[in-house]
């Protein structure tokens, strides 16, 4: 039988949950002595690029080729390193994973990540309707012909896929992504997000684009700002995007600025959440809320969406209360619920904890993706 060797195939190291659960993975591998190793189709000054070659890591940088010679580059890899599974990870590696099927004999077993054909997704004013449908047509004439086995992170997502794509359910194996279980201290202040001891601080983290909805809540602070809640503040966490302008225009034109702090990328996001009292998702789809999962490790209570991906991760009722996020309104609400029940902040933030050390904990999730390789190593080495 062939040596498990693992290549993972990722669009880039940067700072988005797929690149940070690629991270852990990889730190897992090298720990158990997996040998693998890396490609990017692109490089990334913000992420976790920087850490995972300091490690040493293998990493191939394909940002200089073309389409074409990225796919024959791959091929190559996978044949001089004979590699028994190939795990590609977000669209444009799928791609070009799948196309490598017509030079390489290989597994390819490949992540589904999000909710990626969502009818939230059509109401982005940004996305091309018509690219996102072509986009699905290759999708699915690609995925059932070029792809041996599918992991996904959530039933919420598999049975996205089955319906989408046609998928068999068979050809899915559920594995949730984990995050490290080990507890932080609070940050010592946190006066540079313009908050106090005494203030009800509210977080949230994730990339300024439309999917994770931040505008709303944004609106949902407004609306808390009439009503006279002027110590509930609102810290948002997460690198610039497509909507970082409309943001800042929002916040500006709505004398937000001494409610909410956009603070940008942090390296210290566990240590800022363990510092918050509540945490908001404001998502109009997800694959996972890697966001959700930090937040429930951190021990705080859950406010977001009510979506079928985050009622997997969180103990509705138990740990977290669910708001409508296209009804700003609900959102304020639910944040305003928390602020006047310091008792369901403890509760909810205690079985946070208690959910994340029984269903997120890094080492038994990391131990079923290696059994996943694992197997479909075995059946590389039969074929």
């Amino acid at each position: 039988m062939n040596k498990l060797k693992v290549l993972i195939v990722i669009d880039s190291l940067g700072s988005g949950g797929a690149e940070r659960s690629t991270q852990v993975l990889c730190d897992y591998l090298a720990r158990v002595q997996v040998p693998f190793e890396i490609i990017c189709l692109d490089k990334r000054s913000i992420g976790v690029q920087q850490d995972m070659l300091s490690k040493g890591y293998t990493i191939h940088f394909l940002d200089h080729l073309s389409f074409l010679k990225q796919v024959s580059y791959i091929a190559t890899v996978i044949h001089e390193k004979a590699i028994t599974v190939v795990h590609s990870v977000l669209f444009r590696s799928n791609l070009r994973v799948r196309l490598c099927k017509l030079k390489a004999k290989f597994v390819h077993l490949e992540s589904l990540v999000n909710t990626t054909y969502s009818e939230q997704r059509f109401l982005d004013p940004k996305v091309n309707k018509l690219g996102l449908r072509l986009y699905k047509m290759i999708d699915k004439l690609t995925a059932n012909k070029f792809v041996d086995h599918f992991h996904s992170i959530t039933d919420a997502v598999k049975h996205h896929y089955v319906e989408q794509l046609n998928i068999p359910s068979n050809k899915i194996t559920v594995i949730y992504r984990g995050r490290n279980a080990a507890k932080v201290s609070p940050k010592d202040s946190m006066q540079e997000f313009g908050v106090n001891k005494s203030d009800f601080i509210v977080v949230n983290t994730g990339r300024h684009e439309f999917q994770k909805g931040q505008l709303q809540l944004l609106k949902a602070f407004k609306l808390l700002a009439e009503k006279g809640f002027t110590d509930v503040k609102l810290i948002i966490l997460g690198r610039d995007g497509t909507c970082t302008k409309e943001m800042k225009t929002f916040v500006s034109q709505n004398n937000l600025n001494a409610s909410v702090c956009l603070a940008g990328y942090r390296h210290d996001v566990p240590e800022i959440l363990r510092s918050c009292n509540l945490f908001a998702f404001s998502s109009f789809y997800e694959g996972l809320g890697g966001a959700v999962i930090e937040a429930q490790a951190a021990g705080l209570p859950i406010a977001c969406n009510n979506i079928d991906v985050l009622r997997e991760v969180v103990k509705v009722g138990q740990n977290a209360a669910l708001f409508d996020s296209l009804d700003v309104s609900s959102i304020a609400k639910t944040i305003e619920f928390f602020y006047k029940s310091p008792e369901s902040c403890a509760k909810y933030g205690i079985k946070s904890r208690e959910n994340f050390e029984a269903n997120f904990d890094l080492e038994v999730v990391h131990e079923k993706m290696l059994q996943l390789y694992q197997k479909l190593g075995k059946h590389n080495s039969i074929n």
